[in-house]
């Protein structure tokens, strides 16, 4: 199978974009006074990221595969517990759950979305399930109240790691609102983007603390923010200033950003609608995707026209990080369980770009290479 069209530019999930305002925004917070993670800074940064959420707690951290780590530490799992995590997710999602001793379980998602199958997961429940993570890959929404109203139910944790999912909502309420806690990284390629970074968010006071406890060396603090060491176990994964900085700037114009890659979102929808063997991924009903990036199902078997997109000049994120269920990686594979609506899911779709640095050129280009490699008679192109 060979393709002509190419795109101009190599086109990925990714769009690194600073201006005066970020600039200007962590230059004022250099002084002389406080310049550690303890920066009067990082409170005003967790101030801005409770507001936006309008959750009670935020906490900010070093990075978003810690953010996990500090949920699962403030719930006070016993060794070996049950953590549910899905296949699809990515490799940070799990890494935490390993390191701290628990036992990760794989638990399958609906055939349509990257939601739990509730079916599944009471069958799980059944053995015994401490913890659930859920992972809305790519930001695309599913139905969390009823993941919620699950968990609730059947006294199990939620966390919700929503590292792609800033701004996607459901009927109006935000992810990183409905479970114990959720967790969030500011990474280079995420929607707030500090470089490195990550935060927690949490309605419970008493989570709250104990992660803030840990993050600061085991410190107990009292009410006027005064603390001592050396009472409890602890470590360090405070953010540093400068992050918190620009995060508060960035945090001042998400909500323009997911406007401008909506925007991009729909003329793509549009550019693409003609070829009926690409259809775009589920998302719940009434809700839009915050533009991540854009998930397509495909039809048929793959036979590598991801591999020719990306020399086509478009890499979809299944290809950029060799996509699979996570019990195929080998560091996983003890905990295999088959999943099915998971490994079916993960053979059959591709990712778009989306984000607010493409041009009406880079949209047209996309349109071209998509209808060269997918828009066509498959069966006679591979044949050839």
């Amino acid at each position: 199978m060979q393709t002509s069209a190419k795109t101009s530019r190599q086109l990925q999930n990714l769009h690194i974009h600073f201006d005066e305002i970020d600039l200007h925004a962590v230059t004022r917070a250099f002084n002389a006074t406080s310049f550690s993670g303890r920066s009067p800074i990082i409170a005003d940064y967790e101030a801005v990221i409770s507001a936006y959420f309008g959750s009670p707690h935020a906490l900010a951290c070093s990075n978003g595969t810690v953010a996990i780590e500090l949920a699962l530490r403030s719930l006070e799992l016993k060794p070996g517990a049950a953590v549910a995590v899905p296949p699809t997710a990515p490799v940070m999602t799990i890494l935490p759950v390993i390191s701290l001793g628990l036992r990760p379980v794989f638990y399958d998602v609906r055939p349509d979305s990257f939601a739990p199958d509730l079916d599944d997961l009471r069958s799980l429940s059944a053995e015994g399930i401490a913890a659930l993570i859920t992972v809305p890959m790519w930001g695309y929404p599913w139905d969390m109240e009823a993941v919620a109203g699950f968990c609730s139910s059947n006294g199990i944790a939620l966390i919700e790691d929503c590292a792609h999912a800033f701004g996607t909502e459901m009927n109006g309420r935000k992810f990183g609102t409905f479970g114990d806690i959720a967790t969030f990284s500011t990474h280079e390629r995420k929607l707030v983007s500090t470089g490195e970074g990550g935060f927690c968010l949490t309605p419970h006071a008493h989570l709250h603390e104990r992660m803030r406890t840990w993050q600061h060396h085991g410190a107990l603090f009292d009410a006027s923010g005064a603390y001592r060491v050396g009472e409890r176990i602890g470590s360090n994964s405070k953010l540093a200033p400068l992050c918190a900085a620009l995060g508060i700037s960035q945090f001042a114009r998400l909500d323009i950003k997911i406007a401008s890659r909506r925007a991009v979102v729909a003329r793509l929808r549009e550019a693409l609608k003609p070829y009926k063997t690409l259809v775009e991924f589920n998302r719940y009903p009434g809700s839009e995707i915050n533009g991540y990036a854009m998930v397509f199902w495909f039809e048929g078997e793959d036979r590598g026209r991801s591999q020719l997109l990306a020399a086509s000049g478009i890499q979809s994120d299944t290809v950029r990080y060799n996509y699979k269920p996570l019990y195929h990686a080998p560091a996983f594979a003890r905990y295999a369980r088959p999943c099915p609506n998971a490994e079916k899911l993960i053979g059959s779709i591709i990712t778009l770009p989306c984000h607010e640095g493409l041009s009406e050129n880079d949209i047209c280009e996309i349109a071209a290479v998509v209808e060269d490699i997918y828009g066509r008679d498959y069966r006679r192109s591979v044949a050839s």
